[in-house]
């Protein structure tokens, strides 16, 4: 189906609510799908009224109802999905915007602005500065995780992870000497 075709129904917001109910992850949206939400909310709003003039029925009600919760829950899973990319990302930088659409990029890009603006003010009580950061960076090393690993405290108390298997993204040195020697993760050049 291509992207001007698509027209989400009951079911396939069903659909999309098991799959951001049950993954960790993002679940993929097709790029159109709040703004065909909308116009399927719109003509939703329409059967409910015709329907009720006609007939009041419960079970009418139930589905306008329902059809609300679900836009609702998924909204609330995808904000928190993204907020906890930022979080990962603020840790890591290693951000991805995988199955961020439409404006959620533009609400994540704002949450990591905001999540730097804080560490640096919390950065300053310890005396660490945009200098000492630049240098930091430099010793950094690109890792590949070769399992699945827990988050964890390094030795500059900062904590680390948690890391999917086959993950790439950049360490301290002396924390990549610790994993590389455990062998749970390589030096990727």
């Amino acid at each position: 189906m291509s992207d001007e075709e698509y027209k989400p129904d009951f079911d396939e917001l069903r659909r999309i609510y098991r799959l951001e109910t049950k993954s960790p992850k993002l679940c993929k949206l097709n790029p159109l799908f709040y703004k065909s939400l909308k116009k399927f909310l719109s003509e939703e709003k329409n059967r409910y009224v015709s329907l009720m003039e006609s007939s009041f029925s419960p079970s009418n009600i139930k589905r306008l109802e329902n059809i609300k919760k679900m836009i609702i829950t998924i909204r609330d899973i995808r904000i928190k999905k993204c907020m906890n990319m930022c979080l990962m990302y603020s840790r890591t930088n290693d951000f991805k915007d995988e199955g961020l659409i439409d404006f959620e990029v533009d609400f994540a890009k704002g949450m990591l602005k905001l999540i730097d603006k804080q560490a640096e003010q919390t950065d300053l009580l310890f005396g660490i500065t945009k200098e000492s950061k630049k240098e930091e960076c430099a010793n950094l090393i690109k890792l590949e995780f070769l399992q699945k690993i827990p988050s964890f405290i390094g030795s500059d108390m900062k904590e680390y992870g948690p890391f999917e298997e086959h993950q790439v993204c950049e360490l301290p040195m002396d924390v990549c000497e610790i994993l590389c020697a455990k062998n749970l993760a390589k030096k990727v050049e």
